[in-house]
């Protein structure tokens, strides 16, 4: 019975401790989901990752910079500006109306492109210095690919009175609207205004009616396409499933591709609507840009 007793008091000794240390574990344990909680609030997490390059549901991928949306895809996703580019508060020019205004932004130090709400996109820019925008910014113009990824889910409908979601039938309108004006004009990842208010310039080009290796089809509605949204055959009425979009081309010399039609355009603007008819010189009040970078 004395030893019974005696060893009594050890036991009660022994499970002191382990509850000690389980007390601290809950603290730490509540501090890091604290933690977690605090950093995934500066995240964006994607719903369903698992359906890309074998990441988990619970992956959570880093936000893109501000005026960004993250788009996913096999091999890792990248970011691109939700709205299109505007000339930034600091520039000389911030609607610039030709190249030698342009020109003047590009070369002030001060002078950055912007994506953000309520401003008037960048116009009147050829592709060469859409380029050299996008890269001031440390960014990139989106391929194809990208473009197309990042409209996914942007409404292209029209009314027969005019009305739509998004910047189209506007045929009296002199120029863009502002940036994200049209609200319901979202693709499914957060880009405003893919489709309508202005041509967008993609990193892309036609050499002799040629792209990516393949012969492009005639001007006409999109019939076909392929993975990236570039029409591989046409039509001459329009096609339901895609949307009425046109396919416009000169298969003649160097041509530059824009995408998502302008403000004027009705059916034959939208996801599929691609223009490889203008040089890479050209510049006009219905042709803007949007910047990508990889995602973090």
């Amino acid at each position: 019975m004395n030893e019974r007793v005696a060893l009594k008091p050890r036991r009660v000794v022994r499970k002191k401790k382990p509850g000690i240390w389980k007390g601290l574990l809950v603290v730490l344990f509540a501090t890091g989901l604290t933690t977690l909680a605090i950093h995934a609030s500066d995240t964006y997490r994607i719903p369903g990752m698992s359906l890309f390059a074998g990441v988990g549901a619970s992956k959570i991928v880093e936000h893109c910079p501000l005026g960004m949306a993250y788009i996913p895809q096999a091999g890792g996703g990248y970011c691109i500006d939700k709205y299109e580019v505007s000339a930034g508060d600091h520039c000389a020019f911030l609607h610039p109306m030709n190249e030698t205004e342009t020109g003047a932004d590009m070369r002030d130090s001060l002078c950055a492109a912007v994506s953000e709400k309520e401003k008037q996109p960048w116009v009147n820019v050829p592709f060469h210095d859409a380029l050299r925008i996008c890269a001031k910014a440390g960014k990139r113009l989106p391929t194809n690919k990208e473009w197309y990824r990042a409209a996914l889910g942007t409404p292209d409908d029209i009314s027969e009175s005019g009305e739509s979601p998004c910047a189209l039938g506007r045929t009296g309108q002199t120029g863009a609207d502002d940036t994200g004006a049209n609200q319901k004009c979202i693709s499914s990842y957060g880009t405003y205004d893919m489709v309508g208010n202005v041509w967008e310039w993609v990193d892309g080009g036609v050499e002799a009616g040629m792209y990516a290796g393949r012969a492009l089809p005639d001007q006409g509605f999109v019939s076909s396409a392929d993975i990236d949204g570039v029409p591989n055959e046409t039509a001459a009425d329009p096609v339901s499933a895609f949307g009425g979009d046109y396919f416009y081309i000169d298969k003649s010399g160097t041509r530059g591709m824009m995408r998502g039609g302008f403000w004027s355009l009705k059916e034959k603007a939208g996801l599929y609507s691609v223009n490889a008819s203008i040089p890479t010189s050209f510049i006009g009040n219905a042709l803007g840009f949007r910047c990508v970078k990889d995602a973090q």
